[in-house]
């Protein structure tokens, strides 16, 4: 992949992935509602994260993942490094935190009942098949694993198998997964587009001009009903949610298109804080699953106000360092995992 296009993306995935981090630290809970203008953005940025999902894994499997079983041990292993340490810290977290004050956790994770449940649906990517959303106690953000993994099956059929069997395969598995994952499916795929196509570099600026409007637009005035695992239905406030999600990934689709038009003529700011933002990119993963966990612990074991800047200042400081720390014992050690789930998969070429 072009350098400059690399250091684009992960610059992106800091970006979308700190918008998440800042949506769910706005909640009252945490910080009494500062930044509460935000605090639905995060949806948003699940969107740039499923175009850009697709692009990526359009270009490993057009370079450097040509077999089927290359392609499924690196993204078992990309997956597996940091949500398996997540669902455990999850775990820990919430049995300390509920009981320490079970009030911080009353009604928005962690009944007993169910619990066990959700952790095992969500150790096999299960917990959103047919719009269950089944949450892994705390870890809210869990959610979009259950739909990234299965675009990672279905596209992975579509590229490995025979074409007489690609498409019936896939179909079934999008029909398994169920409507609500299967309809932002081409969205994913709008990423995969986005990697085969390119534009002349005259149109790259006003392409990129067009989506960046079309980006601020939607998050100005886009209206959800609902948060995109809600249960799917064809009803009309569903369906706009659904035309949002579509929209916002339409608007980042132009930007990375008109950036990639016009990249050796922008990139030179990028390509001088090329070091950073390649090892915060490094993190984002991590920062993406252990986030939501940490912030409920922290609201629940610290003596702060959440409306008080001290608690404000804590979690905003304590959550990402956390996050990046982790991220060195998990995210980062892709190597390891990549050589274990290399050992356990047959078919490894001698």
């Amino acid at each position: 992949m072009n350098r400059d296009v690399s250091i684009f993306l992960d610059l992106t995935r800091v970006l979308a992935a700190y918008l998440v981090f800042l949506s769910h630290s706005a909640a009252a809970v945490y910080s009494g509602g500062l930044l509460w203008q935000i605090s639905g953005l995060g949806r948003e940025a699940v969107d740039v994260f499923f175009v850009l999902s697709g692009f990526v894994i359009a270009h490993v499997t057009s370079t450097g993942e040509p077999h089927a079983r290359d392609y499924a041990v690196n993204r078992i292993a990309r997956v597996l490094s940091v949500a398996l340490p997540a669902l455990a810290l999850t775990w820990l977290l919430d049995r300390i935190g509920t009981t320490m004050r079970p009030s911080v956790y009353s009604g928005f994770c962690c009944e007993p009942d169910t619990a066990w449940i959700a952790y095992l649906r969500n150790l096999f990517f299960l917990g959103d098949i047919w719009s269950q959303n089944l949450i892994p106690g705390s870890n809210r953000p869990y959610w979009s694993l259950g739909y990234e993994v299965w675009y990672y099956i279905t596209f992975g059929l579509l590229t490995f198998l025979p074409r007489r069997l690609a498409l019936p395969a896939a179909a079934l598995a999008l029909a398994v997964a169920g409507p609500g994952i299967a309809i932002l499916f081409p969205l994913w795929l709008l990423g995969n587009t986005c990697y085969r196509q390119t534009v002349p570099p005259r149109y790259g600026a006003p392409l990129m001009a067009l989506g960046l409007l079309g980006a601020l637009g939607v998050a100005t005035f886009g209206m959800r009903q609902g948060d995109i695992y809600n249960p799917f239905t064809l009803q009309p406030g569903r369906l706009l949610d659904y035309a949002h999600d579509y929209a916002m990934g339409l608007a980042f689709a132009a930007i990375l298109t008109g950036f990639r038009a016009i990249a050796p003529r922008v990139a030179a700011p990028l390509r001088a804080i090329e070091r950073p933002i390649r090892w915060l990119a490094g993190g984002t993963f991590a920062l993406y699953l252990f986030h939501v966990p940490l912030l409920r612990f922290l609201a629940a074991i610290l003596p702060l106000r959440p409306a008080s800047w001290p608690m404000w200042i804590t979690i905003h400081t304590t959550v990402p360092l956390a996050c990046f720390a982790l991220a060195e014992l998990t995210e980062r050690r892709k190597s390891w995992w990549r050589a274990a789930v290399d050992r356990l998969i047959p078919g490894k070429p001698q």
